[in-house]
């Protein structure tokens, strides 16, 4: 488990299934992600299906991101593509509980596994893409320590137009581990 002052990420499990069909299947949580946006909602099979297997994955680490006061599992993320050989891994971090959102839990929750990644999986590269809309995802990132690096341009459609992404990362030279 990895704690800060107001989160608690702990392992994803298959049990978790039922969070995660709740929150893919809310628009509210799922409008500014990007390349999922438009998709049909995601039946409980396919998270069960999804969850089995993120849980037996080597290259990535799935984390349930849980509020410390009250406890409860607010949302989730994920160090994924995980490559030891390019010392790399691709953030994601979602706060699937709207009334949770703008309290600095993706924040936290972020910056914890940025230093999960450089201390105990000894990465030397963290990194998201972001859609360039997701304003809310790019500010969370940015004061967690990432870097916007790049942009993706038009690489996914979104509400009808085609749009980009932001590459932001993170170095652990940048003082990160």
């Amino acid at each position: 488990m990895l704690t800060g002052p107001h989160v608690e990420l702990r392992a994803l499990q298959t049990e978790d299934a039922l969070l995660m069909y709740k929150w893919h299947n809310d628009p509210r949580v799922t409008a500014d992600m990007g390349p999922r946006d438009g998709l049909l909602a995601t039946s409980m099979e396919e998270e069960r299906a999804a969850l089995q297997r993120a849980v037996g994955s080597a290259t990535e680490r799935h984390f349930i991101i849980h509020a410390r006061d009250g406890g409860r599992a607010i949302g989730y993320a994920i160090l994924g593509r995980i490559d030891q050989r390019r010392a790399s891994a691709q953030l994601t971090v979602v706060i699937g509980e709207p009334e949770e959102w703008d309290k600095g839990y993706g924040r936290e929750a972020a910056g914890l596994l940025v230093g999960y990644a450089f201390r105990v999986l000894n990465l030397h590269r963290v990194w998201a893409a972001v859609p360039d809309h997701n304003e809310r995802a790019l500010a969370c990132l940015a004061a967690a320590g990432l870097e916007r690096e790049g942009t993706l341009r038009d690489d996914h459609f979104h509400r009808g137009a085609y749009r980009s992404s932001h590459l932001l990362s993170v170095l652990r030279p940048e003082g990160r581990g």
